[in-house]
């Protein structure tokens, strides 16, 4: 009997002990994920983005912002018709959103840091991308600090630095000792037959592909970080091969840029769209998986608007897919992921309204570039 009793008291130790240690974990995202929450309904709604699309002069929407939490990065951004500088409102517009990452990586859980650091380095690849073109380009070292953006994840000391390399060997020199130098000192032996491109398409395909290997390795929370991101490197693999198909890339140059391996799309589906005869045929080689019923529903516009339409349909539905999991997996890294991935769309839409208002392109097409959030239905 007493032998029975300690069995019992044992599983009931057992049992709490559990309760307690999956309840802590879980608080751990209580406030971060409430704060998220909050952030997450200042967001510029879809209905605010298309009163800035119908708005006569590119003058109202600034005005409009100074309601939003963009006021303090765009007050110094001039205003006049004819002054609005896009590179001078890209800045304040990137400035905001770094704002936020770093508040985001103050308050997420200890444990999820390290790869939400990993998916906001993001910002990190567009400052290093940015100098290399500057140094292609031959932009004076004291113009392109302009054009950098202050990181989260990167020392300012070390981004000026950087910056101020005098050509591609010297920034090779500055990243000694970092990830990226094997990367770019293998790009550049083909940068002379290439050109720009094979630099920046190797960064990009490092990042991804050392993200991707990141979130396979993880036991924890690996479902939602594979649905998430692992949507993520599939749509960039479609993206680019419709792309580059479109431009009349051959099919062994294409392949070079692959990020691998992929997540729901296999490579045979990969290198099927890779030699299909055009664009719409590329996409009949996916038919069978979600991303193929995304673009296939999306051809019309498609063929109609060129590769943008298939890139708008397949981030669209991976805002879906975001938001849905932020709503179902409360309790976990959902949430950060989403409203990363919300809050770059704000931004790149804002952008884009306001670049296209200074065009004086008409409110209707302004609306059709516009990425929309779909809705949720439960």
């Amino acid at each position: 009997m007493i032998d029975v009793l300690v069995v019992i008291f044992l599983i009931i130790g057992t049992l709490f002990a559990l309760v307690i240690y999956n309840a802590r974990r879980s608080m751990a995202y209580v406030y971060c994920n409430a704060t998220i929450s909050a952030w997450e309904a200042r967001l510029l709604s879809e209905a605010r983005l298309m009163e800035f699309a119908d708005a006569p002069r590119v003058t109202n929407v600034f005005t409009a912002l100074d309601d939003t939490d963009y006021r303090p990065q765009l007050a110094e951004v001039p205003r006049g018709e004819e002054g609005v500088d896009m590179s001078v409102v890209e800045r304040a517009l990137r400035e905001n959103l770094n704002a936020r990452y770093r508040e985001l990586l103050g308050m997420v859980p200890e444990e999820r840091k390290e790869t939400v650091a990993r998916v906001i380095e993001r910002i990190d690849i567009w400052n290093l991308k940015a100098i290399l073109t500057a140094i292609h380009n031959k932009v004076p070292k004291e113009k392109r600090l302009k054009e950098l953006i202050p990181s989260p994840t990167l020392p300012r000391e070390r981004l000026e630095m950087l910056a101020s390399a005098e050509s591609f060997e010297q920034l090779l020199e500055f990243l000694k000792g970092s990830e990226y130098f094997d990367v770019l000192s293998e790009a550049l032996k083909e940068y002379e037959t290439r050109g720009l491109i094979a630099i920046l398409s190797a960064l990009d395909k490092h990042y991804y592909m050392s993200l991707w290997k990141d979130v396979l390795s993880k036991r924890a929370q690996r479902s939602v970080l594979r649905a998430i991101l692992g949507y993520e490197i599939d749509a960039l693999n479609i993206k680019l091969i419709l792309r580059l198909k479109r431009e009349g890339a051959p099919p062994e140059e294409i392949d070079r840029y692959l990020i691998l391996p992929p997540h729901e799309l296999t490579e045979a589906m990969l290198r099927a769209m890779i030699t299909a005869e055009d664009v719409p045929s590329a996409i009949n080689m996916i038919h069978r998986t979600v991303y193929g019923q995304i673009l296939l529903e999306a051809l019309p516009q498609i063929e109609a608007q060129g590769i943008f339409a298939a890139e708008k349909a397949l981030d669209e539905m991976h805002l879906k897919i975001c938001r849905w999991l932020a709503l179902t997996q409360l309790f976990s890294i959902a949430p950060v992921l989403s409203y990363i991935y919300l809050k770059e769309n704000e931004m790149r839409n804002l952008r884009a309204i306001i670049r296209l208002k200074v065009d004086k392109v008409e409110p209707q097409k302004i609306k059709e570039t516009t990425v929309r959030v779909p809705k949720i239905g439960f």
